[in-house]
């Protein structure tokens, strides 16, 4: 897939260069004359119509899908670069009184700003934010000089400043509807983004549908939606450690629909080793084995068969939300993936009002959807989840109505319920005393599991502290019966831990998360010391 660069000197002069294929090339627009310049790359949903906007500043506030550009008049020598809603696509930029640069590729900038011979380095705020959140949270990237801009955000050049506005923000928790309205609202919007997503595939000839498949519900009623509407035939791609949870339900739900799969079995784990390629494919934005074994799946698939990737990301909170209690204050301690490290700066930059946005803007919009960056090597992905429109009327509602999937469920149940004929991973929130006792029981049952598996591995009774078939990714097991995995952890660190020498508080803090026995945190210190190795 290609990449945009641009960049602004001070003598005047103005370039922009691209790299990579584009395969969509309907939907991407590069002009540069002496009037005007301007590059649209990504997916446009809602294109048609649209066109005649794009020598208006606003234009791509109307725009639906992953989308990243700029435009630029050279007469008023006005201009403004943007990025989209959601934070699939993004746009990362180097401000200086010289050289103001700007891309879609965070390793383009950075190669244009090393042969540039621009200093660069390491992001101690980013790198805390790996440490606690597991992913970055504001404008940081791991290299101090280069900034990304956010979801709904873009940057205006006017009087020879840049300066950033905020072009759209989701709403919460405002409009006054019934239950039976929003549920109704919700398929009408939801088969509106359907229709938008796999159109796009037909627009390029692509016939055949690839389309994610897993345990849970989200990618489940995208497949669903789809094939109610009339949409394939469908390949479903779907991986997880064998006999896990994962791999038979997707499989159950894959035939339930008629669907052909391809499943990719972890158990070999291989994206373990893969953290370098890994890195530079999402740059540094999530835990470099975020994404697991959907690089490596990814790139063994012909995608001259195939237009886009379909998923279900973010179905769980955009029909939902990730706030759990009736207090709506911003927690940031809700969306950290590690505790275990006091907070040093400002967790919430943005002045977010209510912990319903907060998680959507961060552990949304900028952990969840880092994966797409790797997923665009190989074609775009798309969510109907995270269609603006639909995403717009959810957030609307009142987190009362949407919390522990309450409007969810009752609108698979009322439109589709033949997707409920295969048992899902998403448990529902029990609500009798008698569900309440079950889920009690199981808890209790399952807890008791766990503490007695850690004792039998103690006493070397069992390979691991946990069952191999207990998680799609069971790291612990991975780490436990692997001397492979542990000497190449082993090893990576030391040969990079002396790249924090002159960052003593850094330093400390990812030998702190090394040696925890956790192993998200492990590789959350590993990704920190790939990332100060790449820059």
């Amino acid at each position: 897939m290609n990449d945009w660069l641009a960049y602004f000197r001070k003598d005047g002069s103005f370039s922009i260069t691209e790299s990579g294929k584009c395969r969509f090339e309907h939907d991407h627009l590069n002009v540069n004359n002496e009037d005007y310049a301007i590059v649209v790359d990504g997916l446009i949903l809602n294109q048609h119509g649209l066109r005649d906007q794009y020598r208006t500043f606003d234009f791509f506030t109307e725009f639906r899908g992953p989308f990243t550009g700029l435009y630029y008049d050279k007469h008023a020598q006005k201009a403004v670069v943007f990025t989209n809603q959601t934070g699939d696509s993004a746009v990362f930029y180097y401000l200086s009184e010289t050289l103001q640069a700007f891309s879609s590729n965070f390793n383009m900038l950075l190669d244009f700003l090393h042969h540039q011979q621009i200093p660069i380095h390491l992001d101690e705020k980013a790198a805390h934010w790996m440490l606690t959140f597991g992913y970055l949270i504001d404008e940081a990237t791991f290299a101090h000089e280069i900034k990304r801009l956010r979801a709904g955000k873009a940057l205006y050049l006017e009087q020879g400043q840049w300066t950033e506005q905020r072009y759209h923000l989701f709403d919460s928790n405002l409009l006054d509807i019934t239950e039976d309205e929003a549920i109704e609202r919700i398929d009408v919007l939801f088969r509106q983004a359907v229709k938008r997503c796999f159109d796009k595939d037909l627009e390029y000839g692509y016939t055949q549908h690839l389309v994610d498949m897993s345990a849970g519900m989200d990618s489940r009623m995208v497949n669903c939606v789809a094939k109610a509407m009339g949409y394939g035939p469908i390949t479903n791609i779907s991986y997880s450690q064998t006999g896990s949870e994962e791999e038979l339900l997707s499989k159950q739900a894959s035939k339930l629909f008629g669907n052909e799969i391809i499943f990719e079995p972890l158990d070999n784990h291989e994206f373990i080793f893969d953290i370098d390629e890994l890195l530079k494919g999402h740059f540094g934005t999530y835990l470099y084995s975020g994404i697991t074994g959907g690089a490596r799946l990814l790139a063994k698939l012909d995608f001259n068969q195939f237009g886009t990737e379909q998923t279900g990301q973010l179905g769980d909170i955009a029909i939902g939300t990730f706030v759990k209690t009736p207090s709506i204050a911003v927690d940031p301690e809700a969306v950290r993936l590690s505790h275990r490290l006091p907070l040093q700066y400002d967790p919430n930059p943005e002045g977010f009002e209510n912990q319903d946005l907060y998680s959507l803007y961060t552990r949304g919009f900028m952990g969840a959807m880092s994966s797409w960056f790797i997923r665009k090597q190989y074609t775009f992905a798309l969510s109907p989840f995270t269609d603006v429109d639909f995403m717009n009327f959810c957030y609307s509602l009142p987190i009362a109505m949407r919390r522990n999937h309450n409007l969810y469920w009752k609108w698979v149940e009322r439109y589709y319920p033949e997707a409920l004929s295969v048992p899902t991973s998403r448990k529902r929130v029990p609500t009798t005393t008698t569900q309440k006792t079950v889920a009690l029981a199981s808890k209790a049952f399952h807890k008791g599991q766990k503490i007695g598996r850690k004792m039998l591995f103690k006493a070397g009774l069992v390979p691991s502290r946990v069952n191999p078939k207990s998680s799609m990714n069971p790291y612990e097991y991975w780490y436990d019966t692997d001397p492979r995995m542990r000497e190449f952890f082993d090893t990576y660190y030391k040969n990079h831990i002396d790249l924090l020498s002159d960052k003593s508080e850094l330093r400390r803090d990812v030998e702190t998360l090394f040696q925890s026995n956790v192993m998200l945190e492990k590789l959350m210190a590993l990704t920190v010391l790939g990332m100060a190795s790449r820059l």
